[in-house]
């Protein structure tokens, strides 16, 4: 198991790659991972920092430690380990004057445990009064902690959102002027260029809101201070896997053209991954493809989690466009890698991606904005909507003169932009499932509310089961996937108009003439065991985590497959209450040759490029 982790000091920062004697003031990282022993009581691994980056303005250096460590045999255990700096390693600063941290580490026959988030902030458009309404940010991520320390996380899946970057106008406005004229023309916006004072000016500000967000440093309000604390605690007991979403700022990728080419958004573009990537995923964007094993123009990875779960986690919002969520040549290169590396032991592919795959069709939405904000009827719309006059996502202009709502709703794989790419990714990973016999399972945040949902063969009688396993049902139908969709851990929930439009799209569909797709009713009643708001059964506007587990269906060790929670607030904004349980079991699906039957197979397959 790779386990690595970054930290930052100001000060003068060694050439990155060269060969670092030991008194250089670098970070040395003390590891016991024997399960008995601990600071001052056995002898530790060491493992010695490198330095990834210095900022410019404050001069602070980022490190990365890779610890190489064994999973034991049979009993999972505690890994302590201490951080200090390399100058100090003879100085008075003993291990019991250091702070020591730890984690669990699973062992090969551990059956492994992850929890599930999605944007652990809150936007800066949530007003004090809700935040107020909701104890601030750190009822449910205080929850998450209390089970961590029960029954360790061995992962931590972030599916975006671990970092807001939407102040990035505001805080940055005066630089930024040039582009950010009211009423401007964006085909003018698009021709504004982006100087050198713009991009210091960027680089600062996404330094030190991470700081801020992530660490309370600078002007926190005491409603932020608790949810805060509660990642640093995380964040030092969990080894996590974060994707991105709103890390560039929300909505990135999703605009028109012509501003997505500016020089600006691309400048922001290329200073929001670099972070994303130095606090994130501890590389940097020319270390990452490198050396730190990131695939494509973005940061799609490929992890194990023991020989039976593998993570595959989509980065779209990196390589985003209108046309298209990831590049195209990224999807050819995904897929080959997922071929080489997946072993033949896997029975669990969770694909982790920001957006929900599974989600309600965005297109009636689509069309039904545009040409009401066309025929200038959005408030009426709202006010039929609301019964009162009121101005929101669904009917408000961003800064460029473009409708939210649009650009939220093009952020959706369930968008009309993104039908064809949708289809691809769905295909391919069914012939993957169908090749290798492993359950494919998406998990999403983003929407800020909570729902389930499959993909699966439509039952025909006409086909015999015995030469179609996919028509048994789940255990043997390789087109059933589920995804799991967490609302944020700390941002304010989907409002009920938002729920009510989602609802309204979210009825059964043909995915393609031999899948359905549906969401479930998985919330048949509240928390507080009444039914839900609206008697929407298929979306729930309650902050919440997610846990998966794998678990032994059918006492079969070599073939687990997965259970799934939902832990949701509860009504009193104190912690959580009884979860919402998904069954995922492992797909059996028999390899039987089918010749010269007149039934069209799976689709052959082919690159994306190659897809119609």
């Amino acid at each position: 198991m790779a386990a690595s982790g970054s930290a930052m000091h100001a000060g003068p920062t060694p050439v990155t790659g060269a060969v670092q004697p030991p008194n250089v003031h670098v970070p040395i990282v003390e590891v016991w991972d024997d399960g008995v022993h601990g600071p001052g009581t056995g002898k530790p691994k060491t493992f010695q920092a490198k330095a990834l980056y210095t900022e410019p303005t404050y001069k602070y250096t980022f490190w990365r430690a890779d610890l190489m460590l064994p999973l034991p045999q049979e009993s999972e255990i505690d890994v302590a380990y201490q951080i200090y700096w390399g100058a100090d390693e003879h100085a008075v600063q003993s291990h019991s004057a250091r702070s020591t941290y730890s984690f669990r580490l699973p062992a090969q026959a551990s059956q492994w445990r992850m929890c599930v988030t999605s944007n652990n902030q809150f936007s800066r458009r949530v007003p004090e009064a809700a935040r107020v309404s909701l104890r601030g940010s750190g009822p449910v991520f205080r929850d998450l902690l209390t089970k961590h320390k029960t029954n360790p996380f061995h992962v931590w899946i972030g599916t975006g959102g671990q970092f807001n970057g939407e102040g990035v106008w505001d805080d940055c406005e005066h630089v930024l002027r040039p582009f950010l004229i009211p009423g401007m023309d964006n085909l003018r916006r698009s021709h504004v260029v982006w100087t050198s004072d713009m991009a210091a000016a960027v680089e600062r500000w996404y330094l030190l809101e991470y700081l801020r967000q992530w660490f309370g440093v600078g002007s926190s309000t005491a409603l932020e201070l608790e949810g805060q604390s509660c990642f640093r605690q995380a964040a030092e007991t969990i080894p996590y896997s974060f994707t991105a979403d709103s890390e560039i700022f929300p909505g990135f990728g999703s605009y028109i053209p012509v501003l997505q080419s500016s020089p600006v958004f691309s400048g922001i573009r290329s200073i929001g991954a670099k972070y994303y990537a130095l606090f994130q995923a501890h590389t940097t964007p020319s270390l990452a493809h490198n050396e730190h094993g990131f695939l494509g123009e973005g940061y799609h990875s490929i992890k194990r989690m023991g020989p039976y779960t593998t993570l595959l986690t989509l980065d779209t919002r990196t390589e985003r466009q209108l046309a298209g969520v990831v590049d195209r040549h990224t999807y050819d290169m995904l897929f080959g890698e997922l071929e080489a590396r997946v072993p033949a032991t896997t029975t669990n592919l969770i694909v982790v991606a920001s957006n929900p795959v599974i989600f309600p069709r965005t297109k009636n939405f689509e069309s039904v904005l545009r040409s009401a904000s066309s025929a200038g009827l959005t408030s009426i719309i709202s006010y039929a909507v609301n019964g009162r006059q009121t101005r929101n996502d669904w009917v408000a202009k961003d800064r460029f003169g473009e409708s939210v709502a649009v650009t939220k709703l093009n952020d959706f794989w369930t968008s009309a932009a993104h039908k064809s790419e949708r289809g691809f990714v769905v295909h391919a990973l069914q012939d993957f499932a169908r090749r290798r016999s492993c359950r494919v399972t998406f998990t999403s945040g983003h929407v800020n509310c909570l729902s389930a949902g499959h993909f699966r063969t439509y039952t025909d009688s006409k086909f015999d089961p015995r030469r179609y396993p996919e028509q048994r049902g789940f255990v043997s139908d390789f087109r059933s996937m589920i995804q799991l969709t967490v609302s944020g851990l700390v941002q304010e929930p989907a409002d009920g108009l938002t729920l009510r439009a989602y609802h309204f799209a979210g009825k059964s569909a043909p995915f393609d003439m031999y899948t359905e797709e549906k969401l479930y009713h998985t919330f048949n009643v509240d928390v507080n065991h009444l039914p839900p708001p609206n008697n929407n059964q298929k979306l729930l506007g309650r902050r919440s985590y997610g846990i998966l587990i794998e678990h032994d269906f059918d006492n079969d060790r070599q073939r687990p497959g997965l259970l799934s929670f939902f832990y949701v607030e509860n009504e009193t904004c104190t912690g959580t209450a009884t979860p919402y349980i998904i069954n995922i079991p492992p797909l059996r699906y028999p390899h039987l040759p089918t010749p010269g039957d007149a039934r069209p197979q799976m689709r052959p397959s082919v690159t994306y490029r190659s897809y119609t």
